[in-house]
C-alpha cells in the first residue's frame, strides 16, 4: 500500500480551518460523514471520494458544475454549513 493511500482526507484545525486536498462534495453534509470514509484504498473515481480529491473552491457561494469534468465548484456558504454541522 502506498503512503498516499493512507493519508487522511481532511484535517480540521481548531474547529475553524478545514484542510482538504481538493474540496467538498454535495453528498457530504458533515465532517463526520467525511471522517468515516475508508481512506486505506486507492483513490476512487466514485463520488463522494472523487469529489473530495478534485473539487475546487469558487467565488460563487454555492455548488456549481466543475468544467474539468470531475468534482464540483463550491463556495464559502457551503464550507460554513459543513463546519457548522460538525
Amino acid at each position: 500500500m502506498d503512503v498516499f493511500d493512507c493519508l487522511p482526507l481532511i484535517a480540521l484545525i481548531e474547529g475553524q480551518i478545514l484542510c482538504v486536498h481538493g474540496g467538498l462534495s454535495p453528498d457530504m453534509r458533515t465532517i463526520d460523514q467525511i471522517r468515516i470514509i475508508d481512506r486505506k484504498i486507492e483513490i476512487s473515481h466514485e463520488r463522494p471520494f472523487c469529489d473530495l480529491m478534485l473539487s475546487d473552491p469558487e467565488e460563487d457561494e454555492y455548488w456549481a458544475v466543475n468544467s474539468r469534468g470531475a468534482g464540483f465548484l463550491f463556495g464559502a456558504k457551503v464550507t460554513i454549513r459543513i463546519l457548522q454541522n460538525q
